[in-house]
């Protein structure tokens, strides 16, 4: 995969810019930090009101849960929120990552027509150039959510376009181009004191070997434009479709350090039907992928996944993205799951501790 830097012409190695290395200190590998919370507290922090405080403490920014504590089942945010687009001075607490979907963006009215005539160019030098224009605008996105809110911790997807399944090299190129863009301006919000987090989603592999060659190209850019630090310590999932098979999302978790079961594709499908049948399969993929790594961190996205919750948190799955206009709702549905369950487990202890 490490050829794939040179591919269509686009930058080499020797041109990237902002060659940035973390200083010793500034971030250890896997010690990002971060306000991360239970849903629980979330939806309290929304019942009664209360205006966020200052973190005094902050915890460790992970996906994964350290012995001894107790699971949550989180709601994150799925979609940028309209929301201050400058930070406030002091943090806001948080309760993991946003999920982007990068596909949004070659929606924008610009890049759109950029990247629709870099579909259609047939002229390799012309294509170049506008790639290189996609390329900027691919990083001025970038940049506008890592000074947003939704930037102290975003988890964005690799750019994946149905119409370049059947042009590997083009796609590759389009990727290489969004995360030089991305890296890149994770360099300069760290150059300018920033302390954003951005992890990356692989789209839609569909077996092991797929995902590591993917990884790998990721994890070649990333040491090209950031350094070998932030190579190590960005956390690299992937978004899978529900159709895939169990074995390979078994084959998939063991080099993916989260993965996430992307329910899209079935919201055409009546709600109910669609809720009933994102929590079948997610069943089944969970079980394959906690045989091989127990303490795997699956959580689910899509309109369905917020509809089948309840399921869902009775299988053991780790959170869901959602809307902005389901995660109300969601939040609440899930603070009571976790209340009930807490008061289960009292009750039966209580029982279990009788003569």
């Amino acid at each position: 995969m490490k050829g794939e830097r040179q591919q269509d012409g686009f930058r080499s190695s020797e041109e990237r810019p902002f060659k940035f290395m973390y200083k010793t200190g500034d971030r250890a590998v896997g010690m990002e930090m971060s306000q991360a919370g239970s849903v629980a507290s979330a939806a309290a922090e929304f019942i009664t009101g209360v205006e966020q405080r200052d973190v005094v403490e902050p915890l460790n920014r992970s996906y994964f849960k350290r012995p001894g504590e107790q699971s949550a089942f989180l709601v994150l945010r799925e979609g940028r929120e309209e929301r201050p687009t400058v930070r406030e001075g002091k943090k806001s607490v948080q309760a993991g990552p946003c999920l982007i979907r990068s596909e949004e963006w070659l929606l924008e009215p610009e890049l759109f027509c950029l990247y629709e005539n870099w579909l259609s160019s047939e002229d390799e030098l012309q294509a170049n150039r506008i790639l290189q224009r996609i390329y900027y605008r691919l990083q001025a996105a970038a940049t506008a959510l890592l000074e947003s809110p939704d930037g102290e911790w975003a988890a964005v997807t690799l750019l994946h376009p149905e119409e370049l399944a059947a042009q590997p090299a083009k796609l590759a190129a389009l990727q290489d181009a969004q995360l030089e863009a991305l890296f890149t301006a994770v360099a300069e919000s760290q150059r300018q004191g920033g302390d954003c987090r951005l992890d990356l989603l692989v789209a839609y592999t569909a077996s092991g070997a797929e995902f590591a060659a993917k990884r790998e190209f990721i994890e070649v850019v990333a040491d090209q434009t950031l350094g070998h630090a932030y190579a190590a310590a960005c956390r690299i999932g992937a978004l899978i479709a529900l159709d895939v098979e169990p074995s390979a999302a078994a084959e998939i978790v063991r080099i993916a350090d989260f993965l996430v079961l992307d329910g899209a594709a079935s919201e055409l499908a009546p709600e109910g039907a669609a809720a009933e049948g994102f929590a079948l399969a997610a069943g089944e993929i969970l079980a394959a992928v906690r045989s091989v790594k127990p303490a795997a961190v699956v959580l689910a996205a899509g309109n369905p996944a917020a509809a089948a919750l309840a399921d869902l948190y009775r299988i053991g799955l780790s959170g869901i993205f959602c809307s902005v206009g389901q995660r109300t709702e969601a939040l609440l549905r899930a603070a009571c799951l976790i209340w009930i369950a807490r008061q289960q487990e009292t009750l039966d202890t209580a029982a279990g501790g009788r003569p």
